[in-house]
């Protein structure tokens, strides 16, 4: 199973979950769902749902850190949520879990 990503927005806030396997071959979508809502006019924050992910490689990693950066430069909030089971150890083992869980503006 490929990773999907499906965006839902409530008022100037995005959600991006994203579901299935986050690997080389699926980062890249993960990782344009990203910024297509950092980027959208008004956007005030993000919210990357992992609650349905059942693996995260080091370029799934790689897309959530470039989302964050991403936001950071246009000054949209960004927080990663839901990330549970191998997901939230790989991220947990990797120390980025602390710089995705956190608000930032």
């Amino acid at each position: 199973m490929t990773g999907s990503t499906s965006t839902q927005w409530h008022g100037r806030d995005a959600t991006v979950a994203v579901a299935g396997e986050v690997d080389l071959a699926s980062s890249p979508g993960v990782e344009s769902a990203i910024g297509a809502a950092v980027d959208a006019a008004g956007a005030t924050g993000v919210v990357v749902d992992l609650s349905q992910v059942t693996f995260l490689d080091s370029s799934g990693i790689n897309a959530l850190l470039n989302g964050r950066r991403l936001a950071e430069g246009h000054g949209v909030g960004y927080v990663v949520v839901g990330a549970q089971g191998q997901v939230l150890t790989v991220l947990e083992l990797t120390g980025v879990w602390p710089h995705l869980s956190g608000p930032t503006a």
